[in-house]
């Protein structure tokens, strides 16, 4: 996309005098994206909140290149010190655990077992991260958030996806330069000296 056509479409509905920076901001439009999980990392923000950071590059289409960032927190506590909601927390295990079956991990009870949200982040993500590259689809649904209209909720599904074919290439396929160790130069092998750039040594 042009700078133009990048600028028509971020301007498109922008109240310069009224909107904030981040409106409009919201990352992929609702649709459905064959991604690959480029990133699984454990984040420790300023404020202490943790979480598992998920990075997904979108593989095809129109928005091809593009990311799409999540963060998954298994705190039993908000930053505020009260209870985190149970729904918050189920739907978070549930994303992630099938977000492992999709990339062929088993996530079971026994990762979020850790004394500290700490160590069930770090469980997760040492789980995971060995998968990264595996691709999957990620529905994205926008919902409206009432007390911050400009900033509305992402929801987001799993689906499985075709895994890109793994070319599995043995030595004996390489072309025989690229098998065999390089040749080691000689004196021959330089390129002639004149009497004014003779070396004196």
């Amino acid at each position: 996309m042009s700078l133009l056509s990048l600028a028509s479409d971020t301007l498109d509905n922008f109240d310069a005098k009224k909107d904030t920076v981040a409106a409009g901001n919201q990352g992929l439009p609702d649709g459905e994206y064959n991604v690959d999980v480029e990133d699984i990392s454990h984040a420790t923000y300023d404020s202490g909140w943790e979480c598992v950071k998920l990075v997904f590059g979108v593989l095809d289409g129109e928005h091809a290149g593009e990311k799409e960032y999540d963060n998954l927190s298994f705190a039993e506590k908000t930053t505020t010190g009260k209870p985190m909601p149970d729904f918050v927390l189920s739907n978070n295990i549930r994303f992630i655990t099938k977000l492992g079956a999709l990339m062929g991990v088993q996530i079971t009870p026994q990762h979020f077992a850790g004394p500290t949200e700490t160590e069930v982040h770090e469980a997760l993500v040492a789980a995971l991260a060995p998968e990264k590259g595996k691709a999957v689809v990620l529905k994205v649904k926008h919902t409206p958030n009432k007390k911050d209209p400009s900033n509305p909720y992402v929801n987001y599904e799993l689906g499985e996806a075709e895994q890109p074919e793994i070319i599995d290439v043995t030595d004996g396929q390489l072309p025989d330069a690229m098998t065999q160790p390089a040749p080691t130069p000689t004196d021959d092998d330089l390129p002639p000296v004149t009497g004014a750039q003779k070396s004196p040594f």
